[in-house]
């Protein structure tokens, strides 16, 4: 089991990073087209609301991650075998996102380049960085974390010198009525909020004396990142138009690419690409750590090192046979991993709390 530690910051870094992971260049929810904003925002009740879920099963089991305190409320004849899933879960996560990173890179970048030599080379960066233990990790979260934000308002203030936006693009707001923002609802819950599972993976790791500041600290990097992926949908489509904005695959590239001052700074790609591969990586990371420790704790391993490795290779060779293309892999992503991810992220955590509750009160009376 790990026992490195993390502060309080770190932990908010770490959450948001995994939040914005891709979502902030590949946006989502995009069929509301100029109400995306409004979606994203939306999403983030039933967010927050798994989010208390996640909270009181850490208050219930403060020194207990996910894969620790399932056998404890399920006893370990269907706890073991529920932590196993989980830890493919998470692995299975992993080389999604992972594949993603590839896709995006061997497309827009080194289109030369095979997508064996771009994984290969992202797996060993992938596997050292988890390997030194959740300390290291985190604070190289914290400095790309800072990196990115730098490239953010950057670009921002680009885009508003440009004299691109245009602000009649996010009206008439509601034009086809609430069907088309509550159909979309259940997408923006699932990217990103409905992933924060993963969080149970890191809450004891935490350097705290209670619960509360650590659920609060969570719930704070949760609705920040919520109203960042708001903004930053409501810009693109100020700048894109709602028609261009759902057809457009990367819809921050398509914003920068608009890019133009003075005729000598323009289609300032390399941000959005930046963005995107920095927070797309970390989201892999972070599912990656979540999945070594699960696999540590279900064999009771002293540390996660002893697997890290062949996790790795697992993740790798996932990762190049999970979609023969770009398109299968986004539509995979996009389309089916919301019903699969759906028991794990929502359906069991709540069924846990559920049981862990009785149990409690049955042990109290």
């Amino acid at each position: 089991m790990e026992t490195g530690k993390m502060s309080k910051l770190q932990l908010f870094s770490v959450m948001v990073m995994f939040e914005l992971g891709g979502v902030i260049a590949l946006g989502v929810g995009g069929n509301a087209k100029q109400d995306t904003w409004l979606a994203i925002l939306l999403g983030l009740v039933p967010g927050l609301c798994i989010l208390y879920v996640y909270g009181k099963l850490y208050t219930l089991y403060p020194k207990d991650t996910l894969t620790t305190f399932i056998p404890k409320i399920v006893g370990p004849y269907l706890g073991k075998p529920l932590v196993f899933i989980y830890s493919v879960h998470f692995m299975y996560q992993a080389v999604r996102n992972f594949r993603g990173i590839g896709n995006v890179m061997s497309t827009a970048v080194y289109d030369e380049t095979p997508l064996i030599a771009l994984l290969a080379l992202m797996a060993i960066a992938l596997m050292y960085i988890v390997y030194q233990g959740i300390e290291a990790m985190s604070r190289t979260i914290v400095t790309f974390l800072i990196v990115m934000a730098i490239l953010v308002v950057i670009g921002n203030l680009f885009v508003v010198f440009s004299g691109i936006i245009d602000v009649k693009n996010l009206l008439p707001m509601l034009e086809n009525g609430w069907t088309t923002v509550i159909n979309t609802i259940p997408l923006t819950y699932f990217l990103p909020y409905a992933e924060l599972v993963v969080v149970l993976m890191f809450f004891p790791k935490v350097q705290t004396a209670s619960t509360r500041p650590v659920v609060r600290i969570v719930t704070l990097a949760a609705v920040f990142s919520g109203f960042v992926l708001s903004y930053t949908m409501a810009l693109n489509t100020a700048v894109l138009g709602p028609d261009l904005l759902s057809r457009s695959t990367i819809p921050l590239l398509a914003t920068t690419s608009k890019i133009n001052i003075g005729d000598f700074i323009q289609k300032m790609d390399g941000i959005s690409l930046s963005t995107l591969v920095i927070s797309y990586f970390f989201k892999a990371v972070v599912y990656f750590y979540a999945a070594v420790a699960a696999v540590s704790d279900l064999w009771k391993l002293k540390g996660i090192q002893q697997v890290v490795i062949p996790i790795g290779m697992i993740v790798f060779f996932s990762s190049i046979m999970i979609a023969e293309n770009a398109v299968e892999n986004y539509i995979e992503g996009y389309v089916v991993n919301p019903y699969v991810a759906f028991p794990f992220q929502t359906a069991i955590p709540i069924v846990l709390l559920i049981v862990a509750w009785m149990r409690k009160k049955r042990a109290a009376a």
